[in-house]
């Protein structure tokens, strides 16, 4: 364990003994005894650990912060809104404004309903598109959260999933029309809905995601769009309106509220309603703190271009990845759209893989800027010109400390 983290790991030592794990599995230190796993303070793009060492941070909480870390101009709604109160026995009405908003943006959106968690508003997706169709069977491509049917055909991520639930989940090929038709053939009339990533890190063949849609159309079946990461970063209306492809439903989070924690689903009337017919509900999906949080960073992408923005600054940070990856020997390039980008590692032996790229992250983690080496990192409107020559400047030295040890 590297001395400039000792109170991170100090702390992690404590919280193993009452907390399983120590922290939730996603915030694990991505290469153990080099990397922080507390962080003291944020502000803007830059974050600060527990130690005291600074970052600029390329996750963005994992995609949900759109506009910078303690924005004031959300915050400061948030804080209005608490003033208020904000959750009661009734609903607040500030619920219609941010449906009709979405409703504007997104261009499934017919209906909408408010959630808490991604989880959340994919299994419920999930489960409207079983009461509209009648049907059990699901086909996934991508991750949609911690929900039993998720996970159910993830075998490093499954336990605890009964056989029964795997029973009843398909995985896909992306960008691989033929592993869905097979889908569809080998359980014809029982495949309630399609639910998939519209992208990850490779964007879709022409006609693939068309191609998907009309088969679940000739087959009874709901497509749903998870766009958790992608709505209101690649485009205001999200991955559909970017790519040209409408789902019949979709799914929605992180960036829309600046990473106060609110999904929804959103789609087609005729499919929303069946929402009606079963129970979906918590203490707290009529919390109108998160609302007034998505209200106020909707407005601030709409009226400062942030889409915009931060397409030009990952394309900056893309263009400059790709130039440092053309001086190395190593297998190794930028991938990822400009508002998610990413570097993949691609050397043929795991161990070597493995043994190279965390030497890259390790070193730039050291030198101060936080990327994680197996997620696509997020750039938000706060990330500056600095930010992204300094953060270059790094992933140059990071490279040879990688090859190093190739």
């Amino acid at each position: 364990m590297e001395s400039r983290y000792e109170r991170s790991y100090s702390i992690f030592e404590t919280a193993r003994r009452i907390i399983p794990g120590g922290v939730s599995k996603a915030r694990v230190p991505h290469v153990p005894g080099r990397y922080p796993i507390y962080m003291q303070r944020a502000s803007g793009s830059h974050v600060w650990d527990v130690d005291g060492n600074e970052y600029i941070d390329w996750m963005s909480g994992y995609g949900c912060i759109i506009l910078g870390h303690a924005h004031e101009e959300v915050d400061h709604a948030v804080v209005a809104q608490m003033k208020q109160g904000f959750i009661s026995l009734l609903s607040h009405p500030i619920q219609n404004t941010l449906a009709e908003t979405l409703i504007e943006l997104m261009p499934c959106a017919e209906m909408v309903y408010f959630m808490k968690t991604g989880t959340d508003a994919a299994s419920a997706a999930v489960r409207i598109a079983r009461i509209y169709t009648g049907r059990d069977m699901v086909g996934r491509w991508g991750y949609h959260g911690w929900s039993d049917w998720s996970l159910a055909t993830i075998p490093d991520f499954s336990a605890g999933v009964p056989q029964s639930t795997k029973d009843l989940v398909r995985s896909f090929d992306y960008n691989d029309l033929e592993s869905l038709r097979q889908l569809f053939e080998q359980w014809p009339n029982q495949v309630a809905c399609v639910i998939m990533m519209p992208f990850e890190l490779d964007l879709p063949n022409p006609g693939f995601l068309a191609g998907v849609k009309a088969l679940c159309e000739e087959n009874g079946a709901v497509l749903i769009f998870d766009e958790m990461r992608s709505g209101f970063r690649v485009s205001l209306g999200g991955a559909q309106e970017y790519l040209g492809v409408t789902p019949h439903l979709a799914v929605v989070s992180k960036a829309m509220a600046n990473g106060y924690a609110i999904s929804a689903v959103l789609g087609q009337r005729e499919v929303m309603r069946s929402l009606e017919k079963g129970l979906f509900s918590t203490t707290f999906f009529v919390s109108s703190l998160e609302m007034a949080a998505s209200l106020a960073t909707i407005n601030v992408i709409r009226r400062d271009d942030v889409i915009g923005y931060i397409w030009e600054k990952g394309g900056t940070l893309l263009q400059g990845l790709a130039e440092i990856c053309s001086g190395t020997a190593l297998d190794v390039e930028p991938a990822g759209v400009p508002p998610m980008p990413f570097l993949r590692f691609q050397v043929a032996d795991k161990d070597r893989d493995d043994r190279v790229k965390l030497a890259f992250y390790a070193e730039a983690a050291r030198l101060g800027v936080y990327l994680h080496p197996n997620h696509h990192w997020f750039v938000n409107f706060s990330h500056t010109d600095e930010d992204v020559a300094r953060t270059l400047e790094v992933c140059q030295k990071a490279m040879r400390a990688a090859e190093a040890v190739a």
